[in-house]
């Protein structure tokens, strides 16, 4: 099994090579791209760089340059169990939660640079982003807990809030076949600001919650993200 599989990888380079030359990419004004992003190599995410992960479109203003636009939906939840362990179940409890939702545009400009062969162009672009962010909290609470006791957090993480920033973008594109190809990109977080949420916490037999305004954050030049990308042109 193993030589039948170098013996096809071996084929598919000599094959490949072999028509390198005849090869050309349908990359001309007017073209456009589905494009299916893993950030990080094989997840998806937020970061102040921007959107790491999702479904994005391109299209061509010249064959050398393109317009692309993302967008990413994130949503994340965990439960805590409330674990009775001095009353032998007679007391329930309530568990606890946490959720994070996070919506992410981002609109990029692409300009690519010929190199000696039409299977791959490497390309450089600039980018903006604007991400919001929100979270929810509740811990594993007793049903005999005193008054007091915190039952519920929103906007408490300390990353909810609106987002916008800017991103230098570096990559490399790669066609396996004249209309799909795999490339790789690195952004670089230019500048970003983060305006917070106010969190707002509720507390057991209070009247009332209590709001706490949340610090704002910005960020110049800093790591951004990897990705890996499919694209599909049409």
């Amino acid at each position: 099994m193993k030589k039948a599989l170098a013996l096809f990888v071996a084929s598919s380079l000599v094959f490949g090579m072999a028509l390198a030359q005849d090869f050309q990419p349908v990359v001309k004004s007017g073209a456009k791209s589905i494009n299916f992003t893993f950030g990080g190599l094989g997840t998806f995410g937020m970061g102040a760089a921007g959107v790491k992960g999702g479904i994005s479109g391109s299209y061509f203003l010249t064959p050398e340059s393109a317009l692309r636009v993302g967008l990413q939906v994130a949503s994340n939840s965990t439960t805590t169990p409330w674990n009775d362990l001095t009353t032998n179940g007679t007391n329930p409890g309530s568990d606890g939660s946490t959720s994070t939702f996070a919506l992410g545009v981002g609109i990029d400009y692409l300009m690519y640079i010929n190199a000696s062969t039409p299977r791959v162009r490497p390309f450089l672009g600039v980018g903006a982003r604007v991400i919001t962010q929100n979270s929810d909290s509740k811990p594993a609470v007793a049903t005999s807990a005193p008054n007091g006791t915190l039952v519920e957090t929103k906007n408490g993480t300390g990353g909810d809030g609106l987002t916008f920033g800017f991103a230098g973008i570096l990559g490399a594109e790669f066609f396996l076949w004249p209309a799909i190809s795999v490339s790789a990109e690195y952004q670089l977080n230019l500048f970003s600001t983060t305006s917070g949420s106010d969190m707002v916490t509720s507390i057991k037999g209070a009247a009332s919650s209590v709001t706490t305004k949340q610090g704002s954050s910005t960020s110049v030049l800093g790591f951004g993200s990897a990705g890996a990308t499919i694209h599909i042109y049409f």
